[in-house]
């Protein structure tokens, strides 16, 4: 059996079905293969500023906002057995939505489906394993898989890949990719409770840092919260019995009100582990094909943008790919200006990430008290605070300056 469309998306990942909203919103017929039902993974979604004007271009702000979250604007940055180093506060940009989202995956990728749900154009294959890519002429045309034990083959004009950082298709395709696996990883559990909340009786995002440790606290709802917690990759998966119960006790020394939350029935069932890792992809696109998402450059997720730069994928590339239906090319030069628009501004994000995976986990004492020095010096300026803040929603994707770093560092005033 074969299908065909206009496009086809291998992979439910956040920017192909934000992808397919785009295109189905525009005429186009779009079909997504998806091995299976995504997970249910108990870890922040962090809508930054900038996601939530992207929902909002895709007309579903007002169903996310209605979804279990919590609407937080103040970061608070302790030292571990010490004082608060810093507090971001998203009330000091000019924006309209000078707040950040905290939900779970599942919240968000619900209202995507939903949205989806509006157009007849577009056609989900769940329990479809992806096999190979079928070409002609060295041109992409669609991809081979199995479907409930049946072969079945995919055509479309073009093949977009959203299958996450060790993307299936990407490797067919040939594209070269250099996965860096980060040293750290994070153990994550949800709680309830509404301890996150601040003085003002809003929920506020609470990150200890320590040598070599980091708990981060992040509310969900009203009524829940998110903790994760570092752990060395190479302990995670092995993480089990005492390692666990020694993972409990230190988040609970460090936050000691957290120890009745953690040792309340069926906790540690609604648990989820991370292992980072940034993808580093030759090209983004081939003749036929093109990568969003994690499948083209994944990120640490210290930098809490990854959802919203697999969004901005989609938005770029459903531009590029119109023009490309115009002129019935969809070859990789063709579909070029969507990877030179969008490259630089994740490479410097890319960039920052390692710079924050480098510091803030070090254990490194020299340089621990070298970033909380230069966290303490940014929240003493109002102007640094408005630059990180503004780096972090998402809305300017400049790095520090060469000057503002220094000032950071109590070097210039």
């Amino acid at each position: 059996m074969s299908y065909s469309s206009d496009v086809l998306v291998v992979g439910a990942g956040i920017g192909g079905l934000s992808l397919a909203l785009r295109m189905a919103a525009k005429g186009y017929g779009v079909r997504i293969i998806q091995q299976r039902e995504p997970a249910r993974v108990y870890r922040p979604e962090i809508i930054q500023p900038a996601g939530l004007l992207a929902y909002e271009e895709l007309g579903l702000l007002s169903h996310v906002l209605a979804r279990r979250a919590a609407r937080v604007n103040l970061f608070h940055f302790h030292r571990i057995g010490g004082n608060r180093l810093c507090r971001v506060d998203y009330r000091l940009l000019r924006h309209p939505h000078p707040y950040a989202l905290i939900t779970l995956p599942n919240q968000t990728r619900r209202v995507l489906m939903d949205g989806l749900g509006r157009y007849p154009a577009v056609k989900i294959h769940w329990g479809v394993e992806f096999r190979d890519v079928l070409r002609r002429d060295a041109r992409v045309i669609g991809v081979k898989a199995v479907e409930h034990d049946r072969e079945q083959e995919f055509y479309a004009a073009v093949t977009v890949g959203s299958d996450g950082s060790r993307s299936r298709l990407r490797d067919a395709l040939g594209i070269g990719c250099r996965l860096k696996r980060y040293a750290n990883g994070f153990l994550s559990v949800l709680v309830k409770s509404t301890h996150a909340s601040g003085e003002d009786g809003m929920p506020h995002v609470h990150y200890y840092l320590g040598e070599g440790e980091i708990l981060g606290i992040f509310p969900t709802s009203s009524s829940t919260l998110c903790l994760l917690y570092m752990v060395p990759t190479s302990r995670l998966d092995r993480l089990n019995g005492e390692g666990l119960a020694e993972v409990k006790r230190r988040i609970a020394s460090i936050e000691p009100g957290l120890n009745d939350l953690l040792n309340a029935p069926g906790v540690w069932e609604r648990q989820s582990r991370l292992a980072p890792v940034q993808a580093r992809v030759s090209s983004w696109t081939a003749d036929g094909a093109a990568l969003i998402g994690d499948a083209a450059h994944a990120c640490h997720p210290h930098v809490a943008q990854g959802s919203f730069q697999a969004m901005e994928d989609s938005k770029i590339l459903a531009g590029v790919l119109d023009g490309c239906f115009a002129k019935g090319d969809f070859s990789a030069r063709a579909l070029a200006p969507y990877e030179e628009t969008r490259r630089p501004a994740i490479e410097r994000l890319q960039r920052l990430a390692n710079e924050y995976a480098w510091l803030w986990e070090t254990r490194n004492p020299v340089l621990v008290r070298l970033r909380d020095w230069a966290f303490r010096n940014i929240g003493n300026s109002a102007r640094l605070l408005h630059r990180v803040a503004a780096a972090e929603a998402g809305i300017d994707s400049r790095p520090l300056s060469v000057m503002e770093r220094l000032q950071a560092l109590g070097i210039f005033a």
